[in-house]
């Protein structure tokens, strides 16, 4: 059982970080990827990478945390997965 401090705090934490401009919680790579979203309609994750010029795993692991934090949503699924800005 988790502590209702606990949770207080995650829940405050979550809300200031999501709300935080997204360039500040990003690397330099994971930027790449974003500006390159910001460009598209929707992207796979092969052109992503050939575009922004960022290793598949990379992209991979960026897309995944922009999928977390709500920045992006998945369309599809397997390899015809596409990806674009919310």
């Amino acid at each position: 059982m988790v502590p209702g401090n606990y949770v207080s705090l995650i829940c405050a934490w979550h809300v200031s970080y999501s709300s935080e401009n997204i360039e500040k919680i990003l690397s330099p790579k994971q930027i790449a990827v974003w500006n390159y979203l910001q460009k598209v309609d929707e992207a796979a994750p092969a052109e992503i990478s050939k575009h922004a010029k960022v290793a598949r795993p990379t992209v991979n692991q960026v897309l995944d945390k922009l999928f977390r934090l709500k920045k992006i949503e998945r369309l599809g699924l397997g390899r015809t997965t596409r990806y674009r800005k919310i």
